[in-house]
C-alpha cells in the first residue's frame, strides 16, 4: 500500500545518523521513485549552505519550489541530486521540496567537507 510518508535514514560513516521523511503529497511520483531506489550510497558534498548527494535518480519536478528552509530535503532534477538544506535558501531554478529531516540535523550542519552517505528506508 502507498503511504503518505516514507521514513528514511541518512548514515554518514564515522559521523552518525540522521532521520528524515519523504512526504508523498509534495511529489507523488518522485518520492515513489526515490523510495524504490533505496538504498542509495553516494558521496555528499557541502556547498553554498547545502549538503548535495548525487544520485542516479532521474525524474522531472512535479510541484516546483523556489525556496526552502533549513532541514528540507530537496530534489534537483538538473543535477540528479538529493539536497539537505543547511540554511534557508532561495533557488535560481525550480526544485522539488520532497521532505524534511526529523532527527539529527546537527550532523549535517557540523560537516565542512565531503562525506560518504547512505540513504535507506527505515521500515
Amino acid at each position: 500500500m502507498i503511504g503518505d510518508r516514507y521514513n528514511i535514514k541518512f548514515t554518514l560513516p564515522g559521523k552518525g545518523e540522521a532521520e528524515g521523511e519523504l512526504i508523498r503529497i509534495k511529489g507523488p511520483h518522485l518520492t515513489e521513485i526515490i523510495n524504490r531506489n533505496l538504498p542509495i550510497t553516494s558521496r555528499g558534498l557541502v556547498r553554498d549552505g547545502m549538503f548535495v548527494i548525487p544520485t542516479n535518480v532521474l525524474y522531472t519536478i512535479e510541484k516546483p519550489a523556489i525556496s526552502g528552509r533549513k532541514g528540507d530535503i530537496i530534489y534537483d532534477s538538473k543535477a540528479k541530486a538529493i539536497i539537505v538544506l543547511l540554511e534557508e535558501k532561495r533557488f535560481d531554478s525550480k526544485m522539488a521540496n520532497i521532505g524534511t529531516i526529523t532527527k539529527g540535523m546537527k550532523i549535517f550542519t557540523s560537516l565542512t567537507m565531503s562525506s560518504g552517505v547512505r540513504i535507506e528506508s527505515i521500515e
